[in-house]
């Protein structure tokens, strides 16, 4: 037995995040926010602490301090919080290049008031302070970045900002990006058949599904990862993708390609949202088959080495090298901080547009709602999934992993969150009372002492000295925190520079790209142009409307 658990929780973690999988959240498995609230695990953070407890320390470690990937516990707690720092020591991996360039520079604006914001946990009981969400999460670090700039940084556990941690489900909205870049760029049709783009999978369940119905994980698979069942499916996924040898005897699926195509299907594709983390694994196989690269060389091309990321990241793989696309990508929190603050930006690391803006509002705008509620998610009313990120339906989003791996985005209050942890409850419903109403109670904190009022999401121009603007033309504004100033004067890029002090504002003469267009828009274009390096002070006056005013009165209004 102890060979069996040490396989599956090998291929769970190392290779098959399925083990644990964001079903984790599952319905089947999810508790009643009360009683997760309230979950006693009998493990406390002093005790699951790696140095108090002497994991893997000296050379070599005492024979009871050691921890195998072959051990039946090693993802147990006291273990697991050692283990969720040094996978890479532990299974087979392939490195994410993070590039040749120097990691871009996250600006400190460090916030002590943060410890004191108080919330009330889902499901009711006693205000909880963040400070003490830290430790209720089994926290191994959290960053909060508020306009770009970090206001909030803590460690504990094994983790220090240059650590690696496990991503766990938070993997899958990567492969999800990477799918929706290839949409973006005409190189993938979400409305394909997965048996025409993978002829290996034709006659498996997936073979019908369309990529949009993978993506959004509303595929019908007779797929369990109920783990209390020794029959399901998950058993044998974990065995396929483990690198350990095979039991004697064993003639079964010996790697994740193998194994998806004996997946079978079990009802109507697009009905149901159904969380499976056997849809990931046939995402990255057909960004694979589309680009010719693995997910891990497809994501450091694309995103990794032009994210200004710290360190390489890396994914755990199995027996043939195929990168974990469900659950094995680990990184550092200050880099998954990053990826949240290009998403957050719209796509934009610095000034290159490193995913595509539409790829984001995609994102955005979040799945079937109906096909959502459907699963029964107790702890997640209103929500939905789309391209594997969940999206709430208060402006926020989100990639989340069991045991409380999070990266939490508000373009509303211009906040990023992300947060790795050790939970020794592996379902988020488990971490979710505390959690959900902390990252909101610490945003809206953020916007309601905000110093930065202009930073943030773009203003949408509605108002050019009293004359409107034409209907459905573009013309945004968008501050930022390092006075640079971007948007759309109506036909082309704005770009230029912006001084503020209290309710001073010093507009730099703008710039803007030279696309002809329309008489009518140009004119437009050529007003906003010509009155920007004119004001003088702003207003937001009761309605939120940003006013911009001139000496002579003139103004422009605008909106987000």
């Amino acid at each position: 037995m102890k060979r069996v658990i040490a396989t599956a929780l090998f291929a769970a973690l190392g290779c098959s995040s399925a083990a644990f999988a964001e079903g984790t959240d599952a319905p089947s498995s999810e508790q009643a926010p009360g009683d997760a609230a309230q979950t006693d695990t009998g493990v406390t953070d002093g005790e699951s602490d790696t140095a108090g407890q002497g994991w893997m320390q000296g050379f070599p470690p005492p024979a009871d301090k050691v921890i195998r990937a072959t051990d039946p516990d090693f993802f147990a707690d006291p273990k697991r919080r050692w283990t969720m720092c040094h996978f890479r020591q532990l299974m087979p991996n392939v490195a994410v290049d993070a590039g040749a360039s120097a990691a871009s520079p996250l600006t400190s604006a460090l916030d002590s008031s943060l410890d004191d914001v108080t919330f009330t946990p889902l499901g009711g009981g006693e205000p909880m302070t963040w400070n003490a969400a830290f430790d209720a999460n089994h926290t191994d670090g959290v960053i909060v970045l508020h306009h770009g700039r970090v206001v909030y940084e803590r460690y504990d556990g094994c983790l220090d900002e240059n650590g690696l941690h496990g991503a766990m489900s938070v993997t899958k909205s990567l492969t999800g990006l990477l799918a929706e870049i290839l949409i973006a760029e005409s190189r993938l049709d979400q409305t394909a058949r997965v048996g025409d783009l993978i002829p290996e999978l034709n006659d498996s369940g997936f073979g019908d599904a369309t990529v949009r119905e993978v993506m959004d994980m509303t595929t019908a698979l007779k797929f369990s990862e109920d783990y209390s069942d020794p029959n399901a499916e998950i058993w044998t996924y974990s065995e396929a993708g483990s690198t350990l040898p095979k039991p004697e005897g064993y003639d079964g699926p010996r790697s994740y390609f193998d194994y998806l195509q004996t997946v079978r299907k079990n009802g109507t594709h697009g009905e149901v949202f159904g969380y499976r983390t056997v849809n990931s694994d046939a995402l990255g196989w057909i960004i694979s088959r589309v680009t010719g690269q693995s997910v891990a060389d497809y994501l450091a091309d694309r995103i990794w080495s032009r994210l200004g990321a710290e360190r390489e990241a890396f994914y755990t793989v199995d027996s043939i090298g195929t990168p974990f696309a469900g659950g094995g990508f680990n990184a550092t929190l200050r880099d998954m901080a990053r990826l949240g603050q290009v998403m957050l930006n719209g796509g934009r690391a610095g000034n290159e547009q490193i995913v595509p803006e539409r790829v984001v509002n995609s994102i955005m705008r979040g799945g079937d709602k109906g096909a959502f509620a459907e699963a029964g998610y107790k702890t997640l009313p209103g929500w939905s999934y789309r391209s594997m990120w969940w999206v709430a339906g208060d402006s926020s989003y989100a990639a989340r992993g069991v045991h409380g791996q999070t990266l939490w985005i508000d373009p509303k209050t211009d906040v990023v969150i992300a947060r790795f942890a050790s939970h020794p409850v592996a379902p988020n419903a488990a971490n979710d009372p505390t959690s959900l109403p902390a990252y909101r109670a610490v945003a809206d904190h953020l916007q309601e002492n905000d110093d930065m009022p202009l930073v943030g999401r773009e203003w949408l121009i509605e108002d050019v000295e009293g004359m409107g603007v034409i209907d459905y033309s573009h013309a945004t504004l968008q501050f930022m925190a390092d006075g640079t100033l971007a948007g759309s004067a109506t036909c082309n890029r704005l770009i230029g520079r912006y001084e503020v002090e209290g309710d001073a504002l010093t507009i730099l003469p703008a710039g803007a790209t030279m696309m002809a267009c329309p008489e009518a828009l140009m004119a437009q274009e050529r007003r906003i142009l010509d009155l920007l390096p004119k004001i003088e002070r702003y207003v937001i006056d009761e309605t939120g409307a940003l006013i911009l005013i001139a000496p002579d009165g003139r103004a422009i209004a605008a909106r987000r």
